[in-house]
């Protein structure tokens, strides 16, 4: 049985010379959900008209939510004439999402 951690993974924030940008490590979920979108909206802040880049390869957890706020950090960069480039590892690829079933036959549930 594989062994689980004592203490939830904490959400590391680095800045990045080269390339100019943010270097996350861990878990982005409900409880670091705060911390990435301050770090994010200083990035666009410090860094208005340039290409900044958002390094995700060591994050280990993404949740929706979490997606949401780095599309929204690069809609406002665009705004200021800069983007975001997102670098992702496996880690970062949220899984799938299986279907709710409601109880009813499938064929119920369609719309015609």
């Amino acid at each position: 049985m594989p062994r689980l951690p004592s203490r939830p993974q904490a959400l590391r924030v680095h800045w990045t010379i080269r390339p100019l940008g943010l270097r996350l490590t861990g878990a982005i979920d409900t409880a670091t959900h705060p911390v990435l979108e301050q770090c994010l909206r200083e990035l666009a802040q410090r860094f208005p008209g340039r290409t900044v880049h958002l390094d995700l390869t060591r994050v280990t957890r993404l949740d929706l939510a979490a997606a949401a706020l780095v599309v929204a950090t690069r809609d406002r960069l665009r705004r200021r004439a800069g983007d975001l480039r997102l670098h992702v590892g496996k880690g970062a690829v949220p899984a799938p999402v299986e279907p709710v079933s409601s109880g009813r036959p499938a064929s119920s549930r369609l719309v015609r």
